[in-house]
């Protein structure tokens, strides 16, 4: 299974470096089946509720979209494998398209606001994480009405990886580049990136069980969303309310410890 892969991925290679010499369109649709899995990889790590605007399908074609332009800038001399250097331009074209179809209106924004704001008296009274019941029964809604709300703010937090995971001067980190490239880091951010994966951890280590499962399934078993909530036995929408509601308190975590340094 091992070196079928790796003839897979040599193959992929062997096509890009084809057409970046010879310019020969007719490699551009081997070119696309070859990599049509990354596409589907990149999807499937997205936040996106089962019933909204764009569907999984649609954002398939905007990530074939940026694997094309990728295909026309990448450039042999760069040093990076073409995976590498098309993930960031597909990541790009499909968070550009979902940016296109997310202008929040003030009655959502009005809504959000209302929801956060429930959240937080419940949880300074409480004590602990409240339940979908008591959070409806806080600020007056419907669970169908909460959902919908979840899935605005889920949209938007597929958003928030451009903003900066921290940042130190001039110097900043933002989520989406410890997402899309790992490997690609100077000797400074390695010793950072070390720390923080140090402290997180030890966060994840307090969270509940089902928590960790779904940080596991999606971030290293790389299942997407609709399989893990079929290991769960939970809709994919609750599967997506569940990871972004931990990475938002991880996130929140990092924030805090930031901020003491």
């Amino acid at each position: 299974m091992l070196n079928e892969k790796l003839k897979i991925r040599e193959d992929a290679e062997y096509l890009v470096r084809e057409y970046i010499t010879t310019k020969n369109e007719s490699l551009k649709e081997r070119i696309i089946k070859s990599y049509i899995n990354l596409i589907k990889h990149i999807v499937g790590r997205l936040h996106i509720p089962e019933n909204w605007i764009l569907k999984k399908e649609d954002l398939y074609q905007y990530g074939i979209i940026g694997l094309l332009e990728a295909l026309e800038r990448y450039n042999l001399s760069y040093g990076v494998s073409f995976k590498t250097f098309a993930y960031k331009r597909i990541y790009g074209e499909i968070i550009d398209a979902i940016r296109r179809e997310t202008a929040l209106n003030r009655g959502q924004v009005k809504s959000i606001m209302k929801l956060n704001d429930g959240l937080e008296r419940l949880r300074s009274k409480l004590k602990r994480e409240p339940t979908v019941e008591e959070i409806c029964k806080e600020v007056n809604i419907s669970e169908e009405e909460y959902f919908k709300i979840q899935q605005i703010i889920d949209i938007g937090y597929t958003l928030s990886l451009d903003d900066k995971l921290y940042k130190d001067g001039e110097d900043s980190i933002r989520i989406k580049d410890r997402i899309v490239d790992p490997d690609q880091m100077n000797p400074e951010e390695k010793v950072e990136f070390d720390d923080l994966k140090s402290y997180l951890k030890n966060i994840i280590k307090e969270l509940d069980e089902r928590e960790r499962l779904i940080l596991a399934l999606y971030f290293y078993e790389e299942l997407t969303l609709a399989d893990i909530g079929l290991v769960l036995g939970v809709s994919e929408s609750r599967v997506s309310q569940i990871l972004n509601e931990t990475l938002r308190l991880l996130r929140k975590k990092v924030e805090e410890r930031n901020a003491i340094r």
